[in-house]
């Protein structure tokens, strides 16, 4: 899997750069990594379902240390996500 060229750019372009070309640098690394991120978990999901070949999901889980229903998940490409947490009340 090739990483974007602007993060694999970074230690070169910011070794010695004025501060605007840095800048830049960092701006473009911090687009790419959404593509970047998208092709890591498709990887994952490939592993996964790897992994489970033969085996039950409570066996996938305990090799990976997640649950089992996570395990699941993450071989069919569903994100993590956030929770919601409880706004407190004053």
């Amino acid at each position: 899997m090739p990483i974007p060229q602007p993060i694999a750019d970074l230690p070169t372009t910011l070794d010695g750069a004025d501060d605007t070309t840095q800048f830049a640098a960092l701006t473009a690394a911090l687009a790419a990594i959404p593509d970047l991120q998208q092709q890591l978990a498709g990887l994952r999901a490939e592993v996964m379902q790897r992994l489970k070949v033969g085996r039950t999901w409570d066996e996938v889980g305990e090799l990976v240390g997640l649950h089992p229903v996570r395990a699941s998940q993450i071989a069919r490409g569903v994100s993590g996500g956030t929770k919601k947490r409880a706004t407190p009340t004053t």
